[in-house]
């Protein structure tokens, strides 16, 4: 039997449940063109489904196989024919042809609302005494350049639209826990990546801020890259269903989830309890507030004034 898994709220869920269903009123994206990377399956591909359900004006999937975005665009289309879908083949490494697409998007719907980065790529799985310094950072240029390319490409393509003013974008950043968990032994490439791209994101967020900034640990699920990492580890935790992050991204884009902007999330937690502990969340003061990454004990002071809660 797998042993639980940490979590911030008492109750964690493993399947979708009531309080994330995409069709009810007020998780509705009615009106917004909603933007999908790594779309071709997986995760992206289940993403795909839930917010067609969710209503929105039009559905933009993203990817690198061509086939697999056509499967997926046929199965959103099968269960939502009102939802425009549209596909776009892309390497996300390449920002000029990523700026194109997202460009001729934002001038046909005229902007790009929200936007799922759930691409990535799994890094060897090998302790890093073995692994090979003229191929490390492969996995960084995918998950840390590709992350920037695909962040500066939405907002230009709104700015070509919005010339005038910084349209609003939400931006979800598909993450892992294991940038807050313990070293686990052949994942630090993978890792290591993952944490190098919230930070890039945030920064990002700080100087452009019409970024809603989302970082989620979407679970335990049982995808390609999970077959590909059972190859070589024991994974430690049994699979969520896939339903549940991908209603629970649709939920985090709503309105009543925009406190926990810039903070990071697993999809397990129960969305009525985080709610509840609003105020815990966003905090008050610098060095107040949970669920970001901080170092733990700091601060203690500011301007020789000891913080509210320390000695």
């Amino acid at each position: 039997m797998a042993p639980p898994a940490p979590s911030y709220t008492k109750v964690t869920h493993t399947a979708t449940y009531a309080g994330i269903n995409p069709t009810q009123p007020g998780l509705s994206t009615a009106g917004k063109v909603v933007l999908i990377t790594g779309a071709s399956g997986g995760i992206g591909r289940a993403t795909a489904s839930s917010f067609a359900a969710s209503g929105p004006r039009a559905l933009i999937l993203l990817g690198r196989r061509a086939e697999a975005l056509a499967e997926t665009a046929a199965i959103v289309r099968g269960s939502h024919p009102e939802v425009t879908v549209q596909t776009h083949e892309a390497e996300l490494c390449d920002a000029s042809s990523v700026r194109d697409i997202m460009n001729k998007v934002a001038a046909e719907f005229g902007g790009i609302d929200i936007l799922i980065h759930c691409a990535g790529v799994l890094a060897p799985v090998v302790p890093l005494l073995e692994a090979d310094p003229a191929t490390f950072l492969d996995g960084y240029k995918t998950t840390v350049v590709g992350s920037l390319v695909t962040a500066q490409a939405v907002v230009l393509a709104n700015k070509t639209v919005s010339p005038n003013e910084d349209k609003p974008i939400t931006f979800i950043n598909l993450t892992t826990a294991g940038i807050i968990f313990p070293p686990f032994p052949g994942m630090g490439a993978y890792v290591s990546s993952k944490m190098a791209a919230v930070k890039v994101l945030q920064s990002f967020a700080v100087e452009n801020p019409q970024v809603r900034l989302h970082n989620v640990h979407p679970g335990f699920l049982e995808t390609a890259m999970s077959a590909k990492l059972s190859e070589s580890i024991k994974l430690p935790f049994a699979f969520d269903e896939i339903s549940l992050p991908a209603d629970f991204l649709v939920w985090i884009v709503s309105p009543e989830a925009e406190f926990l902007k810039n903070k990071i999330v697993f999809s397990a937690w129960d969305v009525d309890e985080l709610k509840a502990r609003k105020n815990e969340i966003v905090g008050g003061p610098p060095g107040t507030g949970e669920l970001w990454l901080g170092y733990q004990g700091f601060p203690r002071f500011m301007g020789g004034q000891a913080l509210p809660g320390t000695q």
